[in-house]
């Protein structure tokens, strides 16, 4: 006996999932028309492959050595897995290193990914490894900064359309040097007009004190930076996301091996996770408000 279609609307077994996938189609066309996160993430489903990355790594004082111990090694794993892919490029650059300014900046990596693993190993893995937390002679007279402010507005207009990843406290300290940065707003909207490019920041919690009251000063200027992005994101003028590092060391590696699996896709399978994980975290950061 054939089952009628108003026989089949009448089970709730039908009905309800029914309206559920209506509802949330519904909503996800809402927000499209409404929220520019959304309509931006949806827009960039189809985008290619992406295959230019730059990593900008703070190595400031006030980084956690174990942190940076685990990010070197899944950057390192990451980056192998392009070995003989001649259309990858990346570049690796440190700032927070003595100095002020892009004095400050130094470039680690810079190349094609390399042909084989010897040449991987000497060129790159060699070279990240070297990679640490800044030291100053006793004789050296450069001041110890943090050039974030800095960093984003020279390195964002070299690589609009391209995909930067930065690990970093997101605190900008340069009060000891002759020219100071703000918030470089400017470079970061220009980044923003090329819809293929976007920001991934890999932030862990900003070293704290035994003081409340300065503790609570270094979260909110933590927080304000983020703030600021988000509210440029939410007008549709960058791609930004922002991925907090675990506080227990037992969780941070298997997490940032997680962000840069999505950060840097070396697979279709990782492309599509990456993009739907983008797309629902902007609908439920939408919805949330």
């Amino acid at each position: 006996m054939r089952t009628s279609s108003n026989s089949l609307f009448s089970d709730k077994r039908f009905l309800v999932p029914f309206v559920v996938l209506v509802l949330i189609i519904g909503g996800i066309v809402f927000l499209f028309f409404t929220n520019e996160d959304v309509a931006t993430e949806l827009r960039q489903v189809r985008e290619p492959m992406p295959n230019q990355f730059v990593v900008g790594i703070d190595v400031s004082a006030t980084i956690s050595t174990d942190i940076l111990g685990k990010l070197k090694n899944a950057l390192i794993s990451r980056l192998r897995n392009f070995i003989g892919d001649e259309a990858v490029s990346y570049t690796v650059t440190t700032f927070g290193n003595p100095g002020c300014g892009m004095d400050s900046v130094s470039q680690v990596v810079s190349t094609q990914s390399p042909d084989d693993l010897m040449t991987f190993s000497m060129k790159v893995e060699d070279e990240i490894n070297e990679v640490d937390i800044t030291k100053v002679a006793p004789r050296d007279t450069a001041p110890l900064t943090t050039p974030f402010y800095s960093f984003l507005e020279h390195i964002l207009p070299r690589h609009a359309g391209g995909r930067i990843i930065i690990f970093s406290d997101l605190m900008n300290d340069d009060s000891d040097c002759d020219e100071q940065f703000i918030f470089p707003e400017e470079a970061i909207v220009e980044f923003g007009k090329n819809k293929s490019g976007q920001i991934i920041f890999l932030y862990p919690t900003p070293h704290l004190t035994d003081n409340p009251e300065l503790n609570q000063r270094i979260r909110d200027k933590q927080n304000e930076f983020i703030a600021r992005m988000k509210a440029l994101s939410s007008r549709g003028k960058v791609r930004t996301f922002f991925y907090h590092i675990p506080d227990d060391p037992l969780e941070t590696l298997e997490f940032i091996r997680s962000q840069l699996q999505n950060a840097i896709p070396t697979t279709m399978f990782d492309v599509v996770w990456e993009r739907t994980s983008k797309v629902l975290q902007t609908i439920v950061s939408a919805v949330r408000g």
